[in-house]
C-alpha cells in the first residue's frame, strides 16, 4: 500500500515539475492560475492511466480462465507454484491507450500506437499458444519498421562519442542496427520478467528516468508519455507485487521493452539534444547486461542463446536465500542508481566516454559474477550478511 501511495506522489511530483519549471530554471507561467491549469492536465494524465489500468486489470483477471490466458507452474524453471492469470500486459496497455486517445495527438502517435498493439497481439498469442520465437521476432521487426517509417526520429544514427575519438555513426547500417537494438531491449525486459514485481519495478524506474531526461531535453510530450506508462505500471504492481495475483505475460514484457527502446532512441537522437545514447544504456543497464552475459555464456557452452535456465541475476539472488521482494528491491535499487547517474550526468554534461567507461566497468564486474561467491553477488551477500529483512521473506 505504501509503495503505491509513494508511486502516485512521485508521478504527480514529476508531472508538476515539468509544468512549473523549465530546465534553465525559469518559470514559463505568469501566475498560479496558469500553473494550476496546465498542472491539472498533466497530473490527470498520470492518474487516468493508473485508474484505467487498475480497472482493466481487475476486470480481465475475472475473465482470464475463459480467455485461457493462465500461466501454469512447471515445478522446474518457473518460481510460482499456483496458476496465475496472464492479463497484466493487456491492462497496462488499456490504461496507456485510453490516456493517449484522450490527451495525446493521435495523428502524431498513430504509428507508435499501432506498433504497440502489434507487439501486444503477438505477445497474447504467445501467452495463449506458446508460439515459436521466430514469429515473435518477425512481429517485433515489423513493429520497429513501422515506427521507423512513420515516426520521426526513430533511427539510431549515432552511439555518441563513446571512445573520446569522435562520434560513432551507424551510417548505411542505421536500419539493421536500429532494429537489432530495439529487439535487444525487448528481449532483455522479457527475460528479466522472472519474479513477482521485477519487470514492473525496473520498467517503472526506467520510465521515470526517461520522463526526467525528456524534461531535460525539452521534450514535454515524452515526459507525459513516460508518466502515462508509469501510472499504468503503478496500477499493475498492486496486483503483481509478491505474492502476486497475476503476471504481465509476454504481452506485457515485450510491449514495455519495445516502448523503452522507443524512448531510448527518440531522446538520444534528437537534433541538438543533450541526452547522450549512453545515458539510455545506463538506465537499462541491469536488464541489458544480464541478458548479454547470460546469452553469451549459453553460446559459449554451445547452447541456444534462448534456451531457458536459472542463470539470470534474479535466479542467482533467489538461490542465495533472498526472498522475492528482496531480489526486486536489490535489482530495482541498482536500476535506480544507474538512472540517477544517467540523469545527473546528462544535466552536468559529463563526457560520453566517461559514462561508457563507467558502464564497461559494471559489465566486466557483472561478467565476473559467475556464482554467488564472486563479483556483484559476493558484494551483495557481504552487505546483507543474511540478516536483513530482504531475505527473511518466505520464498
Amino acid at each position: 500500500m505504501l509503495a503505491n501511495v509513494l508511486t502516485v506522489i512521485l508521478g504527480i511530483f514529476l508531472a508538476s515539475l515539468g509544468v512549473v519549471f523549465q530546465y534553465n530554471g525559469e518559470m514559463p507561467y505568469r501566475n498560479l492560475a496558469e500553473i494550476w491549469e496546465v498542472m491539472r492536465e498533466h497530473v490527470a494524465i498520470y492518474l487516468l492511466s493508473l485508474f484505467t489500468a487498475h480497472v482493466s486489470i481487475a476486470g480481465l483477471t475475472a475473465s482470464a480462465g475463459k480467455l485461457k490466458l493462465v500461466d501454469m507452474p512447471d515445478h522446474n524453471r518457473k518460481v510460482h507454484v499456483d496458476a496465475k492469470p496472464l492479463v497484466g500486459g493487456l491492462g497496462i496497455v488499456a490504461g496507456v491507450m485510453t490516456t493517449m486517445l484522450l490527451f495525446f495527438p493521435v495523428v502524431k502517435y498513430i504509428s507508435l500506437m499501432f506498433s504497440i498493439l502489434l507487439i501486444l497481439g503477438i505477445g497474447v498469442l504467445d501467452d495463449r499458444f506458446d508460439i515459436s520465437f521466430k514469429f515473435r521476432f518477425l512481429a517485433q521487426i515489423a513493429a520497429t519498421a513501422i515506427t521507423m517509417n512513420y515516426f520521426k526520429g526513430m533511427h539510431l544514427h549515432s552511439f555518441g562519442n563513446l571512445l573520446g575519438l569522435g562520434q560513432i555513426d551507424t551510417g548505411i547500417l542505421v536500419v539493421p542496427i536500429t532494429i537489432f537494438c530495439v529487439l535487444g531491449v525487448i528481449n532483455a525486459i522479457n527475460m528479466i520478467d522472472g519474479l513477482d514485481g521485477l519487470a514492473g519495478t525496473i520498467s517503472l524506474v526506467a520510465f521515470g528516468g526517461f520522463a526526467f531526461l525528456a524534461w531535460l531535453n525539452d521534450m514535454p510530450s515524452f515526459t507525459l508519455l513516460g508518466l502515462t506508462f508509469a501510472g499504468a505500471l503503478a496500477a499493475f504492481l498492486k496486483f503483481n507485487w509478491y505474492p502476486s495475483k497475476l503476471f504481465m505475460g509476454d504481452a506485457g514484457s515485450m510491449t514495455l521493452g519495445f516502448v523503452l527502446a522507443f524512448f531510448s532512441i527518440q531522446l538520444t537522437q534528437k537534433p541538438g539534444g543533450i541526452v547522450p545514447p549512453v545515458a539510455a544504456l545506463l538506465i537499462l543497464a541491469v536488464p541489458v547486461t544480464d541478458t548479454l552475459v547470460v546469452m553469451t555464456r549459453r553460446m559459449m557452452q554451445k547452447k541456444s542463446p534462448f534456451s531457458p535456465d536459472k542463470t539470470h541475476m534474479h535466479h542467482v539472488l533467489h538461490q542465495m536465500g533472498l526472498g522475492h521482494s528482496g531480489v526486486v528491491i536489490i535489482m530495482g535499487s541498482l536500476t535506480m542508481i544507474f538512472t540517477l547517474v544517467a540523469v545527473a550526468s546528462t544535466a552536468l554534461k559529463v563526457p560520453d566516454y566517461a559514462l561508457f567507461g563507467f558502464y564497461v566497468c559494471w559489465f566486466v564486474f557483472f561478467w565476473m559474477s559467475s556464482s554467488p561467491e564472486k563479483g556483484i553477488y559476493r558484494v551483495i551477500g557481504y552487505l546483507l550478511k543474511k540478516r536483513l529483512p530482504l531475505n527473511s521473506e518466505a520464498s
